[in-house]
């Protein structure tokens, strides 16, 4: 490849959104592919088409300390009625933004991490296939970043994901459970591999709090907390969780020299099912014990995963708030509601100190999380290993694709 400026569009990456989790996968995307084109000399510029942002023009993140600079894209993609007339009332920025699809070089896509599926309704899937959709329209090179794919039990739905991945020049599953299932429903998607979840990347410095206190952490989720977006138990979890979440606060308030910290991952400004903040919020104000700690409002996943990097143990419903901790080195119980979790840690990581909240009831649940505690010493140890072996070699291997990818050293 020569080294003039390339076009790149990075698909499904949210900059500007409460979820944390999700914005995570947006900085580690940009830094790789940063480090991926730096590396071999080639300069690039960066679209992004559904950051988040309201207004257009020329924005840029800072990681380990190097602003890398990107530019929203607005009105970019439409589907359905709503979306022909979306762009039809903002006819100038659609034809911009076509441009910018005709000119690019490489389209990337990272899902939201767990959203080319069908679990969270066909809207939210038709708006995650959009890219593929213009991928394939204007016949350019695209690769699916390492996101949850699948399941999918509506035909339709099933039809246009194994036509997006069919045409995809490199797809990147990142946990077993995805790439078999990928290679089962598209079996002649030849450049597929199992990859894992590219938050594991994020770059952190450690905070450190009181040695004084065994610092303990508490993800909530709010979206569980309210029993899905149908507010009917949508994610089929076996027993009540706002009695277990209680139960889980009331173990860790009664253990000496435990500083539990309540750490929402979703926030946002104003209530809504999926601000973790405010349900953290009511909960302790609601406990009033001056041992249960309210985190801060994060204002980017890296000051999140920063905060969580510093407890001494930590539980979560957010996976990428158990990612962050994972990652920093910090023993860590996943509460799962979907397979996303099951196949990251379990299957890929090979790590089975989680708990699963559709199979197990709130007194197993409680018992596993008083185990892990307990043993919390040899559960470091044994993220020190995955970390040192699996993650390192998964993160050296998506390297190399990207390389592969972009036509470097060809």
């Amino acid at each position: 490849m020569n080294q003039q400026n390339i076009n790149i569009i990075l698909g499904n990456a949210a900059i500007n959104n409460g979820n944390r989790g999700c914005v995570a996968l947006s900085y580690t995307s940009i830094y790789l592919i940063d480090k991926v084109l730096s590396d071999a000399g080639i300069k690039y510029k960066l679209y992004m088409p559904d950051s988040g942002f309201n207004e257009k023009g020329v924005k840029s993140i800072s990681v380990k300390g190097k602003n890398v600079p990107y530019t929203v894209i607005n009105h970019a993609l439409s589907y359905g009625v709503k979306g022909k007339l979306k762009s039809f009332a903002h006819y100038n920025d659609h034809k911009t933004s076509c441009r910018i699809f005709k000119e690019a070089d490489f389209i990337l896509d990272i899902g939201q991490g767990d959203s080319f599926a069908d679990i969270y309704g066909v809207n939210r899937f038709n708006g995650i296939n959009l890219i593929h959709r213009e991928a394939i329209k204007y016949h350019k090179p695209y690769c699916l970043l390492p996101q949850t794919i699948g399941p999918f039990k509506n035909e339709p739905i099933k039809d246009e994901a194994v036509k997006a991945i069919t045409k995809a020049d490199m797809v990147m599953a990142r946990d077993k459970q995805s790439y078999d299932y990928t290679k089962e429903i598209a079996p002649s998607q030849k450049n597929l591999k199992e990859y894992i979840d590219v938050a594991f990347f994020l770059p952190y410095t450690k905070q450190q709090f009181d040695k004084n206190y065994i610092h303990v952490g508490l993800n909530i989720s709010a979206l569980l907390w309210h029993g899905g977006y149908t507010q009917d138990n949508q994610f089929g979890l076996k027993d009540d969780y706002k009695t277990c979440v209680r139960s889980i606060i009331d173990y860790f308030l009664n253990q000496p020299n435990v500083k539990l910290h309540l750490i929402p991952h979703v926030v946002g400004s104003e209530r809504g099912v999926e601000n973790d903040y405010a349900v953290s919020f009511d909960l302790q104000k609601e406990y009033n014990n001056p041992n249960l700690i309210l985190s801060p409002l994060f204002l980017s996943p890296v000051d999140a995963k920063d905060y969580i990097s510093g407890m001494d143990f930590f539980m979560g419903a957010r996976m990428h708030s158990t990612i962050a901790a994972f990652s920093s080195g910090v023993p860590v119980v996943p509460m799962a509601y979907s397979r996303k979790f099951n196949g990251l840690f379990i299957d890929t990581l090979d790590y089975n100190h989680l708990v699963d909240l559709k199979t197990d009831d709130n007194g197993a649940i409680l018992d596993k999380i008083k185990d892990a505690f307990d043993d919390r010493d040899n559960i470091s140890s044994l993220i020190s290993n995955r970390l040192d072996g699996i993650v390192d070699a998964k993160k050296n291997a998506m390297i190399s694709d990207l390389k592969e990818f972009f036509g470097i050293n060809r």
